[in-house]
């Protein structure tokens, strides 16, 4: 699979499953990461997005974070029954959260097409979006955005990247999408893993599959024009040609956040994790420069929401600096998408949704070495 977000690794894999998960901060050693269970329970909703993978987030000016997803469960909650269909309806979604009043004052956010995916460009259900990471800029909040389109061979895998970058722009505070744009290829970079603002440009990380993994990337253009030609580093400096750009890091994950905090880059990653039993490790890497080495690697997190003595398929480990406890920790979320062959959780076509939903944890920024 090519030219992807970390979502293609994920879709049409075993429909999901996983045990919920408790409240694990009593009797939690000092300096160490542990379960916040107030944040996942921003998610764990009855009404709206009731289930979803990616919890990628947009920090706003007004002081709300938008939360974008990628295959979700829009209010099809049986109350009865506690449980979702076990297929999901719509290609994104969105959750407006005001951290003051982060469940009651929650706003789903969808489109108006057939399904009613909030990102949606054409009519043909073929092809379809995934949201990258994103910032606002002014009234507008960019997201990058991956392009899939159905290839009608492969099974669950007959999927495929369109080789364009988008990205999509979002009216604030209105949070309607108004309109996409096409950034042209980037040789196959996709671009959606992290923004760093500084010195009047953003910086914006992207990967591309090497056949083993992925190699990440680092361009950057005016901090007022996305659409000014982009430079990309070559490993010295910076130049218009794509052709030169030069890779920063790499590792055999799909799954990679970076940004910045208490003056340091970061770079989050993930053990490769697929079916079940494999994987179950969330990393840390710090940098001094925006474009890398990458060292000092943390094993920030084991994921522990084992069902019936299994560890799940998981993915998607990203950051939210901007919504701060106040105590140096850092929130990070991940997804799980189901025990693959080990357990079996879609039982007569409906689903416990708490198996597909982010999980939150707390990270103090002494265990990532900041």
């Amino acid at each position: 699979m090519k030219n992807l977000l970390p979502f293609a690794i994920i879709a049409f894999l075993a429909i999901v499953s996983c045990k919920k998960d408790g409240n694990n901060t009593a009797n939690t050693p000092a300096n160490s990461s542990y379960k916040d269970s107030a944040v996942t329970a921003w998610f764990q909703r009855t009404s709206g997005v009731t289930a979803a993978d990616g919890a990628l987030s947009v920090a706003l000016s007004n002081g709300k974070s938008l939360f974008l997803f990628g295959d979700s469960y829009i209010d099809n909650y049986d109350p009865v029954t506690k449980t979702v269909p076990c297929l999901f309806q719509v290609r994104s979604a969105g959750l407006l959260v005001d951290p003051a009043n982060p469940i009651n004052g929650a706003v789903t956010l969808t489109g108006s097409g057939s399904p009613k995916s909030y990102f949606a460009l054409g009519t043909d259900n073929s092809y379809w979006f995934w949201p990258g990471t994103g910032y606002q800029q002014g009234d507008t909040a960019y997201v990058f955005m991956s392009r899939l389109h159905l290839t009608g061979t492969g099974g669950s895998f007959g999927f495929e990247g369109v080789d364009s970058q988008y990205v999509a722009k979002i009216k604030v505070p209105e949070m309607i999408v108004a309109g996409f744009a096409s950034l042209g290829s980037r040789m196959k970079i996709t671009f959606g893993h992290g923004e760093v603002h500084e010195g009047g440009f953003y910086y914006a990380y992207g990967t591309r599959d090497n056949g083993f993994g992925n190699d990440v990337f680092v361009a950057r253009y005016p901090e007022n024009n996305i659409y000014a030609a982009w430079e990309y580093f070559n490993g010295s400096g910076w130049n218009t040609d794509i052709n030169t750009a030069a890779k920063i890091y790499s590792e055999f994950t799909s799954s990679f956040h970076v940004f910045k905090l208490a003056g340091k880059y970061v770079l989050l990653t993930t053990q490769f994790s697929v079916g079940c039993d494999q994987g179950k490790e969330i990393y840390s890497y710090t940098s001094n420069s925006l474009t890398g080495p990458f060292s000092n690697k943390k094993m920030i997190w084991t994921v522990n929401d084992t069902l019936q003595g299994h560890y799940p398929f998981f993915y998607l480990a990203y950051a939210h600096p901007e919504i701060d406890n106040g105590k140096q920790e850092l929130l990070v979320t991940y997804c799980i998408n189901g025990y693959g062959s080990c357990v079996n959780t879609c039982i007569n076509n409906r689903l416990d949704p708490n198996m597909y939903r982010p999980r939150a944890i707390r990270v103090p920024y002494s265990v990532m070495g900041l």
